[in-house]
């Protein structure tokens, strides 16, 4: 009776590991048959309101500024709204000199990228926008960046996830950050689309037409906004593109300290999204909303440093009490590997592979302690401190 209990657990993980790694290798493989796009040209110009939200960046606020104000795009069809919290009175002072620049100074006790939007929408909620981007205090964007985007929305998208991208690779935390995000572009955005479904959210570098985002930042409350956000897009069945073309460039994190509070809130957020999507599941399936379907399995999937951990783990256990069995477990293990691999772009796999594999052992021991530590954490803000280069 005890070894059928076991292999009826075995196989309820099996299925579980497999569905975890079968997303993977089905995005990843897709990816690599996606082609950027190249949008025509557009003489239709829209305006844009660029939110800023910045708690205590005063080490980043002036060149991220600089680079929003340094545009192609026609300046009077562009406005940019920076949500000061905690910042220094003489950074305040310098946004304020600059008469493009709408300056919001809040001090709020516990403080969320998500109040600094909610207020920034508010504030020019009577406006007449067409669209919003939403920027980090650490962002860089090229000088056509607007042009570029104009282009894009012109096509008809409510929503857009432009190409993040780490602008510093100057430690081996950062170089590991920086391959994290690329290969979350490339499962999650290009895998994504090139499947025709939406496209994942990550932060910063996104872009919505303004009366839906305006309808809808004040149902985000957590840590992770842009997951509800994202959410409430899929829920109301408005697809997500991918900008790949289109770059904004971000500061990784360089301290592995930084990196696990970072991740904690992250999967923190992704627990809570899945409890709720898990909730809205049965009228998704009702309505046939395939990518509400396909982000509630994703927030199921285990981060994949505790994939590759526990699926390695599993199959040497099986190689040493049954040696058949552990064929299959094997087989998931390379499947993953791979197909992470394939999910690195081609120039780091071979600049960054030795630091990749230094810093994996200790960045999946934090990850997994991670998983003992979310209580609460998808409502409490955590800042990374930026601006250390």
């Amino acid at each position: 009776m005890l070894s059928g209990a076991i292999h009826i657990i075995e196989f309820v993980l099996y299925i579980y590991f497999a569905v975890c790694v079968g997303y993977i290798v089905i995005f990843s493989v897709a990816s690599c048959f996606f082609k950027s796009q190249q949008y025509p040209q557009s003489h239709d110009f829209k305006r844009f309101a660029i939110l800023i939200p910045a708690y205590k960046e005063d080490n980043v606020i002036l060149d991220c500024i600089h680079s929003v104000l340094q545009q192609t795009y026609p300046e009077q069809l562009y406005d940019v709204i920076v949500v000061s919290d905690g910042m220094d009175d003489a950074t305040n002072h310098l946004l304020y000199l600059e008469s493009r620049i709408t300056l919001l100074k809040i001090q709020e006790q516990e403080s969320s990228k998500a109040k600094a939007l909610r207020l920034a929408t508010e504030h020019i909620s009577y406006l007449r926008y067409d669209y919003v981007i939403i920027l980090d205090a650490d962002n860089l964007i090229p000088t056509d960046y607007l042009y570029e985007l104009n282009k894009a929305v012109s096509q008809g998208a409510k929503a857009i996830q432009t190409h993040r991208k780490a602008k510093n690779l100057n430690s081996d935390t950062a170089i590991l950050d920086a391959v994290i995000e690329e290969m979350n572009n490339t499962i999650f955005r290009k895998g994504h689309i090139q499947l025709g479904f939406s496209s994942a959210l990550i932060g910063s570098g996104m872009v919505f037409d303004f009366q839906w985002f305006k309808q809808n930042i004040i149902h985000t409350h957590s840590a992770g906004e842009d997951k509800e956000l994202e959410e409430l897009l899929l829920s109301q069945g408005i697809h997500i593109e991918y900008a790949d073309s289109i770059e904004t460039l971000d500061e990784k994190v360089q301290k592995a300290d930084s990196m696990r509070h970072q991740r904690r809130r992250w999967m923190a957020t992704q627990l809570f999204l899945a409890l709720k999507m898990g909730s809205n599941l049965p009228s998704a399936l009702l309505h046939g909303n395939r990518d509400y379907l396909l982000k509630t399995i994703q927030t199921f999937i285990l981060p994949r440093s505790i994939l590759i951990a526990v699926l390695s783990t599993i199959s040497l256990i099986c190689s040493i009490i049954s040696p058949f069995s552990s064929v299959k477990w094997w087989i998931l293990f390379i499947l993953l590997t791979l197909s992470l691999y394939i999910a690195i772009p081609p120039d780091m796999r071979h600049k960054y592979a030795g630091k990749i594999i230094k810093q994996l052992p200790y960045f999946t021991i934090i990850m997994t302690l991670n998983l003992f530590h979310l209580k609460g954490m998808a409502n409490k803000f955590i800042h990374t401190q930026h601006g250390q280069l």
